[in-house]
């Protein structure tokens, strides 16, 4: 069986199990038989410039690691906070009902994944191609910097590849993030979470074409932050020819944070509001 349809497998799975420790009676024995294959189809994409898709073939590793991440974030959902009230019910929470997934704590999720060759980011100052904003504390100084208050769930590395960010709650002024949008717009590139809507390429496709979405890839190097490899560069036009509505800096923050952060400076631009294009960001963490 081809790797993606071994890590499809665990997602039903864990999807459909209705018991008290789905890390034990799931998630466990399907490491013991599949985790080296799974990571081993994997390794191509681990180094920046490894692995580059120049024909499809149903379950390559960009599929595969989609998959995975599927997987990932039906663990993590129930150590996220819920919607807030009054909210409407996204999308994908009706077609996949969330609610109803097992619960898995913070060291089976790192002890799983371990064996699948990730390790976790660890505890470093605020950097959206590390952190998911979960939570936005609004400081009274516009300019304040943003600045991490608590920690939601841990974010993985796979070599030189992103995996997942770190779900964080964080302080800032309204020059950098704004509450309400950079906590609860709309997520791209992420199949789900339990507090906001998200939005990725399996969202409206049947049992089987779901699964031939291609996992986003963001890699760090010794260099620079590269984020959303597999896109063109951005441009200021769109695909069909036309003017991108969104200024640069707004390009550039939905390319990494995955959504907005800050009122547009043209409010008709919100309905165009997606990310459009490759990014590369030259600089590394201090």
């Amino acid at each position: 069986m081809i790797p993606a349809l071994r890590v499809r497998r665990l997602f039903c799975a864990v999807e459909e199990y209705q018991g008290v420790d789905v890390f034990l009676s799931v998630v466990e024995p399907w490491l013991d038989e599949h985790a080296e294959v799974v990571r081993e189809a994997l390794s191509p994409l681990a180094v920046f410039g490894g692995w580059k898709r120049t024909e499809y073939e149903f379950g390559d590793p960009l599929e595969t690691a989609y998959a995975l991440s599927r997987v990932s974030d039906a663990l993590i959902y129930k150590l996220q906070p819920l919607l807030p009230p009054g909210s409407e019910t996204p999308w994908a929470h009706d077609i996949h009902e969330p609610e109803r997934w097992p619960h898995i704590n913070r060291d089976q999720y790192l002890t799983a994944f371990a064996r699948l060759g990730m390790a976790p980011i660890g505890n470093i100052a605020f950097e959206p191609f590390f952190h998911e904003v979960v939570h936005v504390e609004q400081d009274e100084h516009p300019q304040a910097p943003i600045e991490i208050t608590g920690t939601v769930w841990p974010g993985l590395m796979f070599g030189e590849l992103l995996f997942s960010r770190t779900g964080v709650t964080v302080r800032a002024g309204t020059r950098h993030l704004v509450a309400g949008i950079a906590d609860k717009s709309l997520l791209h590139d992420v199949f789900m979470r339990r507090y906001r809507e998200t939005f990725d390429g399996s969202l409206g496709w049947g049992h089987n074409s779901q699964w031939k979405t291609d996992f986003r890839r963001d890699y760090l190097t010794d260099a620079a932050f590269h984020f959303d490899v597999d896109e063109d560069l951005d441009s200021d036009r769109s695909i069909l020819g036309e003017p991108r509505m969104l200024t640069l800096s707004e390009r550039s923050d939905l390319v990494q944070y995955r959504c907005l952060t800050r009122p547009l400076q043209d409010p008709a631009a919100w309905d165009s509001a997606c990310p459009g294009g490759r990014l590369m960001v030259s600089r590394r963490p201090s």
